[in-house]
This record gives C-alpha cells, structure tokens and sequence, in this order.
C-alpha cells in the first residue's frame, strides 16, 4: 500500500483546507501531488475562488471513524461547494450563495485531470447530468475518491521545492535566457523564482512564479 505521510498544505495556489486537526489533511503522494495539480489549473480559470479542502486521511491512513467511515487509504478527500463569490463558506447545495455554476466546472476540470472512482455530491442537477453521486449526509460538500494508480501529474513548483524536475526548469529557463545564480542545481529558491517570474512576464503568462501547466507549456515540458 502506497505510504500516506504527505500532508496538503494550509493554503497555497487555488486552495484553502478547512476542518483541520494535526492529523486529517494526509494523502498518498499521488493523490497529494494530484490536489495540487488540479488546485493550479482552477487558479489559472478562477484566482479569487480557491478551493476548500476537508479531511482527507490520518498520517499512516487507518481508522477516521467516527468522523469518517472511509477516508483510511489516502485517496478520498472532501471539499466544499464553491460560492458564487469566492469566500470559503459552509455551504449546502440549496444555499443562496452556492455556485452550482462553479461547482459543475470544477467538476469537469477534475474528471477531465484525474481518474476518480465517484464524486459523492447531492445536488440533484449535477447528479442527473453525471457528474456526482448521491451519498447520504453529503449536502453540504463534496467527497473526492480518487482511483489509487493515476497518470503522470508533473507537480505544480513552488520556491521550496527540489528535484529532477526543478532541474529541468532551470535548464530550460536558462536556455531561454533567463539566467540563474547558481545554475540548474535541482532547488527552487529566490533566484529561480526570479526568473520564472521573468519568463511568465516576458510571455504573456501571470507572473507569479509558479510552474504550472501553462507555465510548463511555454518553457516547452
């Protein structure tokens, strides 16, 4: 069983958590690395409507009850409904300020990047049009159970981060001119984010030094 010891940040690029211990926000590497894929990709559609993730799974997976009598492997995560004007709200889908608009978008953006078992949600339109799945006590948020093996989801990186892909980054920035103190050396600090800020900016991308999809496309990965 894939280890489930990576824990979804309190907030970063497109998301928010919400309903959070010292041991509710854990997920496998996939799933956990996926969150944050897809959070970027919303944020590149909607930058003031983040979304809110609930629990996940304790470190090391096992018993959530009585909280949750699933949650236990790393690959389910709950999340609010969206709110038409970007507030992580508790909401259910019969609130006024419920985006049923939003929350079917986002839908489709995740089946379309991620292979899911079910998305329990009750609200009745975007269960007659496919989308989710009833489940009881699921009113007000959404339940993401996502499938445990996935297709390669290159992380969206930060400063912070480090590795082979921050490498390739770095050799491609710099190739496109855009030089780096210290060279490709695999860590994402200040001078790397200085330059994909620049790239961004240079390419008509927003620069806000993050690599992410549209950001990987443009450096040609």
């Amino acid at each position: 069983m894939a280890k489930i010891e990576f824990e979804i940040p309190v907030s970063g690029v497109g998301v928010v958590t919400n309903n959070r211990t010292n041991n509710s926000h854990f997920a496998t590497e996939v799933v956990h690395d996926l969150l944050i894929k897809i959070a970027g990709l919303w944020h590149d559609l909607h930058p003031d409507h983040p979304i809110s993730i609930g629990q996940l799974s304790h470190k090391g997976g096992g018993s959530f009850e009585p909280s949750h009598h699933q949650h236990r492997l790393g690959v389910e995560a709950d999340m609010r409904p969206l709110s038409k004007d970007g507030q992580d709200l508790m909401l259910d889908f019969e609130s006024p300020q419920y985006s049923q608009d939003l929350t079917r978008e986002f839908v489709k953006l995740l089946k379309a990047n991620a292979r899911m078992h079910r998305v329990f949600f009750n609200d009745p339109k975007l269960i007659a049009e496919g989308l989710t799945s009833h489940a009881a006590g699921h009113n007000d948020h959404l339940h993401l159970w996502f499938e445990d093996e996935q297709n390669s989801t290159p992380r969206v990186l930060r400063k912070g981060d480090q590795g082979d892909d921050v490498r390739q980054v770095q050799e491609k920035l710099i190739a496109a001119g855009f030089s780096i103190e210290g060279g490709a050396d695999g860590r994402f600090g200040t001078h790397t984010e200085d330059a994909v800020r620049a790239f961004q900016a240079a390419n008509g991308l927003t620069a806000d030094g993050v690599v992410g999809p549209k950001t990987r496309a443009a450096l040609g990965l």
